[in-house]
């Protein structure tokens, strides 16, 4: 009976953390991106974003624009975990649309929010 405690005080602070972080991720605030800066963005060719291909150095252009996801990807909140890496360094918009190695459909409203901060530039070509 004295173990029984313990056993139903972690479970109940396991479920705690894991709610609690997934609710985390859902709520993240996503700054606005201001118009200013949205006309300003530096402009990157294929073969750029091509140089940055690694988990520890990732780059992806999606529908004509560069997001680097580095600091993403070592966060650990990507929910599709190593998928990510299929598109580092690469036009990866098919592979976002289409999400084939998951759920097989595109990334939600949410996703394309959080994008935003990542984003570094547009694709030039």
């Amino acid at each position: 009976m004295k173990f029984l405690f313990p056993i139903i005080l972690i479970v109940v602070l396991a479920s705690g953390y894991f709610f609690y972080q997934k609710s985390n991720v859902k709520n993240q605030v996503v700054p606005e991106t201001k118009q200013a800066e949205v006309t300003n963005m530096k402009k990157y060719s294929l073969s750029e974003v091509e140089k940055h291909s690694s988990k520890e150095d990732c780059w992806l252009a999606i529908e004509g624009r560069v997001y680097d996801a580095t600091s993403y990807i070592s966060s650990g909140f990507h929910p599709g975990k190593a998928a990510i890496l299929e598109g580092c360094g690469k036009n990866a918009t098919s592979l976002f649309n289409t999400r084939p190695m998951g759920s097989k459909t595109p990334h939600s409203e949410i996703a394309r929010k959080m994008m935003a901060k990542f984003q570094i530039g547009d694709l030039s070509e």
